[in-house]
């Protein structure tokens, strides 16, 4: 790959929590000044919303689908030009598009690492919110209806990583151990530990190429707060891992493995007190710069 190309996604009808959205526009001049390009805007704009119109418990569902496949075709464009895409969020629905986009450009040879607090893999039958941003990994491997449709492949489950889980559903849990899919839980990690639960990572992967989705509630609540889980309180109960962890963990990933596109999702500017979290973005992109092989 050639170079970076900076995806704006302010997408909130994932959860629909106010400031969900504005996330890249107050992180665009930090990821300009790191990264030195000047990112796209995914189109969001959606009139006339309506929360329910054609399903009672999902919420969205037309424009989460109809957005993210908007976000599908720039992420395929940024492959096809051989740029690195890092798409920037919005609520975590937003990698609906970057994974699909990802799945069909290397035709299924993907790996997916999930990092964090929440497993989002409810479908459409189990999720208890009909909130889609805790429905996206259903999404990707084919587990909702043909509403959710997008994409040609899908992901095998063999081929998702959690790291950092803390606060899930029991549905979640017990799909994740049935299909046996590798999860390193936030109770399971600190700095010493990073560097094992990496190289356990990279030995099982089987793919050639490899996606990072990378929430920011992952993180400690005392150390970062703005995040959309953190308006209603209810979805905020894991331990968490620390910043200099979660630097860690990326710094390791991009130096082991072949990454080829990422999200940076679930920031909340409006919950931002004197912009400290904002500030912590930063030194998370500065470390993944420093980790690219570009």
């Amino acid at each position: 790959m050639d170079k970076i190309r900076v995806i704006g996604m302010p997408m909130k009808y994932g959860c629909f929590v106010e400031g969900a959205d504005l996330s890249y526009e107050y992180l665009k001049d930090s990821f300009k000044k790191v990264f030195g390009v000047k990112g796209s805007v995914v189109d969001t704009f959606y009139p006339n919303a309506v929360v329910h119109k054609t399903d009672k418990k999902i919420k969205y569902l037309e424009p989460v689908m109809k957005i993210s496949k908007r976000l599908y075709k720039e992420v395929y464009s940024s492959f096809f030009d051989n740029e690195f895409p890092i798409i920037v969020g919005g609520d975590h629905s937003t990698c609906i598009g970057s994974i699909s986009a990802a799945l069909d450009y290397y035709k299924g040879d993907i790996s997916v690492i999930y990092i964090d607090e929440h497993a989002d893999i409810h479908n459409n039958k189990t999720t208890p919110s009909g909130n889609i941003h805790g429905m996206p990994l259903s999404i990707c491997i084919g587990e909702c209806d043909d509403r959710f449709d997008i994409g040609s492949y899908k992901l095998n489950p063999s081929n998702l990583y959690f790291i950092g889980l803390g606060d899930y559903e029991v549905e979640e849990m017990n799909y994740i151990k049935e299909k046996n899919i590798s999860c390193y839980m936030d109770y399971e990690i600190d700095e010493d530990k990073v560097q094992k639960i990496v190289s356990d990572i990279v030995g099982k992967i089987k793919t050639k190429y490899v996606h990072i989705s990378f929430d920011l509630d992952c993180i400690k609540k005392e150390e970062f707060s703005a995040v959309n889980v953190s308006v209603e309180g209810l979805y905020h109960n894991g331990k968490g891992i620390t910043l200099n962890a979660a630097k860690k963990i990326l710094n390791m990933l991009f130096l082991n493995l072949n990454i080829v596109s990422m999200d940076i999702v679930e920031y909340n500017p409006l919950l931002d007190k004197d912009y400290n979290c904002k500030k912590k973005v930063e030194e998370i992109i500065l470390e993944i710069k420093g980790s690219m092989k570009l």
